[in-house]
């Protein structure tokens, strides 16, 4: 029982240096952007090149190395694999240029939501309706959204917002089709990110007239794709497994809460009552999906 515990609390911390990897994304991406002379769409391809290398690094060593298991090879890529990549591109470019206009943790909350949103609608999709619980959930968060995006003081920037619900959903159809995949995660993220690079090639080419590159920049953008992405995922995709799909996502309610915070310690940044309210109202609309997902399946069961 006590190594059964002892293994618990490991794994719920093991998860929680993930969530922070992954709030770390939008802190480096905004602090490059803020405080450093580079580019959007340098940051994006810097990260994604990063990440690709360390990812291909760590399924080298934890799958390649055994007969049985899929590389991380580029020959002959299922069409599912493509399109992960290219959401992961989309993902990764409109998150890049929403923190031109967005503080982190506002921007990380509207990331969030839009993840779940996406994720919510497919789950709906897939298996054939939702409960009336999870219906109320989904409205919950939409009213926060709403609140948060409404015209008046303190109301983010329309574009940064727009941008960043595409990155939202893009990441949500990503996840998707990781769940759909049949390859183990690692191996599959690998995959995914080496194949991005197809896409940030000419993204970064269109981009040169614009493009300003500082190291500081450079370096923010290496930790953000080789330490907050790739290392985050590994991490991640090597726990999730050990918890319930509910709690998993709750979890994640964390993610937006860590950048905030880091974004007002480490960079000024303020918390308006409006993020607040709205954060607290789109968290708890998530929560109420998740429980009511989670009351769904054991009614089946």
């Amino acid at each position: 029982m006590v190594h059964m515990t002892r293994l618990t609390l490991i794994n719920l911390m093991m998860a929680l240096v993930a969530m922070t990897f992954f709030a770390a994304n939008s802190v480096l991406c905004r602090m490059a952007l803020a405080e450093s002379d580079i580019d959007p769409a340098s940051f994006t391809s810097i990260r994604l090149v990063s990440g690709a290398l360390v990812l291909y690094v760590l399924s080298y060593i934890f799958h390649s190395r055994k007969s049985d298991s899929p590389t991380c090879a580029l020959v002959q890529q299922p069409m599912e694999h493509w399109l992960a990549a290219a959401m992961l591109f989309l993902y990764a470019a409109t998150f890049s240029f929403a923190y031109m206009y967005l503080e982190t943790g506002i921007g990380a909350l509207i990331l969030f939501a839009f993840v779940q949103l996406t994720m919510f609608a497919y789950s709906h999709h897939k298996e054939g309706g939702a409960s009336g619980l999870e219906y109320i959930g989904a409205l919950i968060a939409v009213a926060g959204l709403g609140y948060m995006v409404s015209p008046g003081m303190n109301a983010p920037d329309a574009w940064g917002a727009g941008l960043m619900a595409i990155s939202g959903v893009a990441w949500g159809i990503y996840s998707v089709l990781g769940k759909e995949m049949k390859v183990p995660q690692l191996p599959a993220n690998c995959i995914n990110f080496r194949l991005s690079i197809f896409f940030v090639v000419p993204f970064f080419l269109l981009n040169i007239p614009m493009n300003t590159v500082s190291s500081e920049g450079i370096w923010l953008a290496v930790l953000s794709g080789a330490g907050a992405s790739a290392i985050g995922y590994a991490i991640w995709y090597g726990v999730v497994q050990k918890f319930k799909a509910t709690q998993a996502g709750v979890m994640q309610l964390s993610v937006p809460i860590i950048a905030a915070i880091a974004g007002y310690m480490l960079l000024d940044e303020t918390l308006t009552l409006r993020m607040v309210i709205s954060a607290a109202v789109i968290l708890f609309g998530i929560t109420v999906t998740f429980l009511g997902k989670e009351n769904k399946q054991s009614s089946l069961a």
